[in-house]
C-alpha cells in the first residue's frame, strides 16, 4: 500500500463529484470513480446515486463508473414540471459526456429512462436493462393519490414501507431491514419526487416501433423472484429490441443491487466487456 503504485492505483479509485448541465438547465450530480471505459448508472424511483453502493465495488477495477442524482434528488437540481422525455435528455448528455465508448446501466424506473436515452445516442456500445416498467403497471390512480396524502401528511415512513411491497415486491421483513440501515432516512427525504414518476409511468406506454430501431446490444436482467410486473415488462422489452439477451438472477428479485452486489456486478461486468 505504501508502493507509488498503490497510491496511483487509489487515486484513480477515488471518488470525485461533478456536475453537468441538461438541456433545460438542470444540474445533474454524477459521482465519478474507477478507470476503463465509461459506465453510466440509472437509478430506479425512490432512489439516488447511492442505490448502485454496493454494485460500485464490481466495477471500479475494469471501468469508469459514472453514478448520477436523477433529477430532483440527491445533489441534483431539480426543474419547473416533470417529463419523461427530460430524464432522457439527461441522461444523454451524460452519457456524451462520459466519453467515447461510454456504457449505459439502468435500473427499474432508471431502466426505463435509459431506454429513452438510448434511443437519441448514436452508436451506443451496450445496454443494460434491469427490470424497466414498460408503462402502466407500478401502480395505479388511487394509490397515487394515497401516497401524495401520506406525503403532505408527514407520513413519509409509511409511505415509503408501502412503496417497497406493493411496487419493488419486498416482504415485510426486508423492509424491516431496510428502515434499520442509514439510507432509509433519504429514501423518506426523497419521497416526493415517487409520485411524480408514478404518475409519468402510468401514462407511459412503450413504443415497440422505436425500440425495433435500436441496434445497440442490450441485457435484460430479471430476479427470478421478481414481481409480476418486472416478468411481464422484460418480456416486452425484450420482445421489442432487436438485439436483446435475458439473463435470469437466480435467488434474487428486484433488489440485487443490495442483495447479490456480487452477481450483479459479474454479470455487468462481463456483458459491458463483451
Amino acid at each position: 500500500m505504501a508502493s507509488g503504485a498503490g497510491r496511483g492505483a487509489a487515486a484513480r479509485l477515488a471518488r470525485v463529484l461533478r456536475h453537468l448541465t441538461s438541456p433545460d438547465g438542470v444540474s445533474i450530480a454524477c459521482e465519478v470513480s474507477g478507470e476503463g471505459t465509461p459506465v453510466v448508472l440509472v437509478h430506479g424511483a425512490g432512489s439516488a446515486r447511492w442505490s448502485f453502493g454496493l454494485v460500485r465495488p464490481q466495477l471500479e477495477s475494469r471501468f469508469t463508473v459514472v453514478a448520477i442524482d436523477r433529477r430532483g434528488r440527491g445533489d441534483s437540481s431539480d426543474g419547473e414540471g416533470y417529463e419523461l422525455e427530460r430524464e432522457f435528455e439527461d441522461v444523454a448528455a451524460v452519457v456524451r459526456d462520459a466519453g467515447e465508448g461510454a456504457l449505459l446501466v439502468g435500473h427499474s424506473y432508471g431502466g426505463l429512462i435509459a431506454a429513452g436515452a438510448a434511443q437519441l445516442l448514436d452508436g451506443l456500445p451496450r445496454l443494460v436493462l434491469y427490470e424497466p416498467p414498460m408503462g402502466g403497471v407500478l401502480a395505479g390512480d388511487e394509490l397515487i393519490d394515497r401516497w401524495e396524502r401520506l406525503i403532505r401528511e408527514g407520513d413519509r415512513d409509511l409511505m415509503v414501507r408501502e412503496y417497497f411491497r406493493e411496487v419493488a415486491g419486498y416482504t415485510e421483513h426486508e423492509i424491516d431491514e431496510l428502515t434499520l440501515l442509514p439510507v432509509w432516512e433519504r429514501r423518506k427525504e426523497i419521497s416526493p419526487t415517487v409520485p411524480r414518476e408514478l404518475r409519468a409511468e402510468l401514462a407511459f406506454r412503450l413504443d415497440r416501433a422505436a425500440l425495433a430501431q435500436l441496434t445497440t446490444p442490450t441485457l435484460m436482467l430479471l430476479g427470478r423472484e421478481s414481481p409480476d410486473w418486472a416478468r411481464r415488462s422484460t418480456d416486452a422489452y425484450s420482445e421489442a429490441l432487436p438485439h436483446a439477451e435475458v439473463r435470469i438472477l437466480e435467488g434474487h428479485g428486484h433488489n440485487a443491487t443490495t442483495s447479490g452486489p456480487e452477481l450483479l456486478g459479474a454479470e455487468l461486468a462481463s456483458f459491458l466487456s463483451g
